[in-house]
């Protein structure tokens, strides 16, 4: 019976999290009281309010490492890729566990001071117990045999092709964190015997180290024999010509109850490393993307964005008090401005703004792009737009910028898109949506910008915003946001659009 062996189940690493926020908080709250009585001669904080924030912070810690799938991959983390997992895996804890405590008011000043003597703790002291167990795994691995030799129980048998040999070894002996132990290479060649095999295999190098011991210990004829006679636990099976293998030959491996892993070699060509195996429409399936995330991580993505949503919706009703009749006086006509844009994979829906242009916006915008020279172009972006409300060129050639020019620099008129926000047709975070006439122009490589929910700010926004005029650099950005995505990347860009914003960096 196969057991599933996830990297991300790390137990050890789990167990020692916990430890060490138990340790953090117990050391913090400690470092705290001492620093309460000699710095401002106050009586050290109740160990019984220890408690409840050490049951709000386990309890939230093991929340994120259930969502942010903070194993995954671990062991082949470098030293500044763990140091930035702790620290991002801090931020959430942090994040998460304020905003508890305030809501269990519990949120007293000397209760925040402990907080954060907690989570300055926390980062150094999990970043260094991770890479300390870490370098005990390798150092045990080195020494019971890493790569083609393993350490472990599980014997695996390599069955390949001759023409996937080298590379194949290479590549799996590299990667063996779990510890297989490699029996031997099976090739499915018609017309390779074991002599010419083990000619073919000749010596693989690893780490400057010659193995070998691994030897071709069957070929197509002989490989059930083999499997009869020998241990084997697993079977690892993958070659680029699938005509080598029989549907025969797989059921007799699965009728002696040995596993079998298939590999997708033939699938190298295509441009992604995002692939899942699923069952669609009672069929297996290898689905390919740009990106491959956790339904887990979506779900607080969507609650970010209900949460966000109803503070902008608030905060738009506010701004509506104030700009509305300042726009209306400057151009009579409604506040609001609304226009069908295309959202994720096609999806149409009306987008709403504060009006900042004129009433005839639209109908003089293809005058001013031939004016431009941007006729046909799949963004048109102008400085002094005359369409902005309030833009006037003064006699000296300067201009005077309007109520539209300011609430366009401040971005003002993107808070009424928190209602298509809190609707679910647009994030806070994503890719700018098209017009319909734009996204009749997209190529192929165009459409994939519009693969996620569009969202009021992005990546683009927060790299230059009006200055990017060219359009396939907008889709480079768009897509690297998409292909990179993680909570995290969008709690980086929300922050930087605040800054963005404020500096008025790139308006126009």
């Amino acid at each position: 019976m196969y057991r599933i062996h996830k990297e991300s189940n790390h137990v050890d690493f789990i167990t020692m999290d916990v430890l060490c926020m138990f340790g953090a908080l117990t050391l913090g709250f400690y470092i705290y009281s001492l620093w309460g009585i000699r710095v401002h001669g106050v009586a050290p904080l109740n160990w019984g309010q220890y408690l409840p924030v050490f049951q709000i912070l386990l309890f939230v810690d093991l929340m994120v490492m259930i969502f942010m799938d903070a194993y995954h991959g671990v062991l082949g983390r470098g030293v500044w890729r763990e140091l930035f997992a702790t620290f991002s895996q801090a931020v959430y804890i942090a994040t998460a566990g304020s905003l508890i405590l305030f809501l269990m008011r519990l949120d007293t000043l000397r209760i925040w001071h402990a907080f954060f003597f907690i989570m300055g703790l926390y980062v150094p002291l999990c970043f260094v117990i991770r890479q300390i167990w870490k370098m005990s795994i390798r150092r045990r691995l080195l020494q019971k045999g890493i790569g083609i030799h393993g350490y472990g129980g599980r014997r695996m048998l390599v069955v390949t092709s001759a023409n996937r040999l080298h590379e194949h070894i290479t590549e799996l002996a590299s990667h063996n964190v779990t510890g297989y132990h490699f029996t031997g290479v099976a090739l499915l060649d018609r017309d390779v015997s074991l002599r010419e095999g083990n000619r073919l295999l000749g010596n693989i190098w690893e780490d400057g180290r010659l193995l070998s011991d691994l030897k071709v210990v069957a070929t197509r004829d002989t490989l059930i024999h083999y499997l009869l006679e020998n241990w084997v636990d697993e079977v690892f099976l993958d070659v680029k010509e699938w005509s080598l293998v029989t549907a025969e030959l797989i059921n007799e491996i699965l009728a002696m109850g040995i596993p079998i892993h298939m590999g997708l070699s033939f699938m190298d060509a295509i441009e992604t490393r995002n692939m899942n195996t699923e069952w669609i429409c009672g069929q297996i399936t290898v689905t390919a993307s740009m990106n491959y995330v956790p339904m887990s991580q979506l779900f607080v993505k969507r609650v970010f964005d209900i949460l966000g949503g109803l503070a902008g919706c608030i905060a738009t009703a506010l701004l509506t008090v104030v700009i509305g009749p300042l726009i209306y006086i400057e151009s009579p006509g409604p506040i609001f401005f609304h226009q069908t844009r295309i959202g994720e994979n096609g999806r149409q829906f009306k987008i709403y703004k504060f009006r900042s242009m004129y009433m005839d916006a639209e109908e003089r915008k293809k005058k001013l792009q031939a004016e431009q020279g941007q006729a046909g172009d799949l963004m048109f972006k102008m400085e002094h737009d005359p369409r902005i409300i309030g833009q006037k060129q003064r006699p000296d050639g300067s201009w005077k910028k309007g109520i539209g020019g300011w609430i366009r620099d401040l971005s003002l008129d993107e808070f009424p898109q928190f209602w298509n926000v809190l609707r679910g047709d647009m994030s806070l975070v994503g890719t700018r949506p098209p017009t319909l006439d734009e996204w009749e122009r997209y190529t192929p490589y165009y459409r994939s910008r519009m693969s996620t929910r569009p969202g009021i700010t992005g990546l683009w926004q927060v790299s230059g915003r009006s200055s990017i005029r060219d359009f396939d650099e907008v889709v480079r950005l768009d897509r690297e946001y998409i292909e990179n995505w993680s909570l995290w990347l969008d709690l980086k860009i929300l922050l930087r659009t605040v800054w963005v914003v404020l500096a008025r960096k790139g308006a126009m």
